[in-house]
């Protein structure tokens, strides 16, 4: 329970990087797109490469056998780039499509972090994941695949789902994989 909860903040966190005042720019760019249905209202998000802190909302990270994977998509007409984030969390024994997944989660952020959010843990049913490509080993890492799952409504992070406000997500990805550090 505590690694659903600790990984929704962690790929969350990456996004800060994302947030600025409106007197800043940071250079981003889109690397990858995610395409859902939640609770049948269409969603297309993209993941995003930010050059200047050498971070993506798409990453990679090995320890010994383990993979853990992060996709994190920002709706590109959101008002705020923390809105509207989709996220999925990936942790594999192996680095091509056949590999053993061992933990999946992902959660969808509405409003930012600062209000509710819906997330799979807690819903009862897993996510189910395809993965139809997943290169890290050559060239460019990529990744691409669809994931459903339950999302129930969290108040916070450490608050109870709840089990009666849950929304159906069915989506699809593709995108640019970066190695983190």
């Amino acid at each position: 329970m505590k690694i659903h909860i600790q990984s929704a903040f962690g790929s969350l966190c990456v996004a800060l990087c994302l947030a600025q005042p409106a007197s800043a720019q940071i250079e981003r760019s889109a690397v990858g797109e995610v395409n859902a249905s939640i609770d049948g209202a269409s969603y297309v998000g993209e993941t995003l490469e930010v050059p200047s802190e050498g971070t993506s909302t798409a990453e990679f990270r090995s320890f010994g056998p383990v993979t853990s994977l992060t996709i994190q998509a920002h709706d590109p007409e959101a008002e705020s780039v923390m809105s509207n984030v989709l996220s999925l969390e990936i942790s594999l024994m192996g680095t091509d499509p056949s590999a053993s997944i061992m933990e999946t989660s992902a959660s969808w952020w509405p409003d930012g972090m600062g209000e509710p959010f819906y997330h799979s843990e807690g819903s009862q049913t897993g996510v189910d994941i395809t993965l139809d490509t997943l290169s890290l080993e050559d060239g460019e890492p990529t990744i691409a695949g669809s994931f459903s799952a339950l999302l129930c409504r969290k108040e916070s992070f450490f608050a109870e789902a709840d089990k009666n406000d849950c929304l159906p997500v069915e989506a699809s990805f593709d995108t640019i994989l970066q190695k983190a550090d």
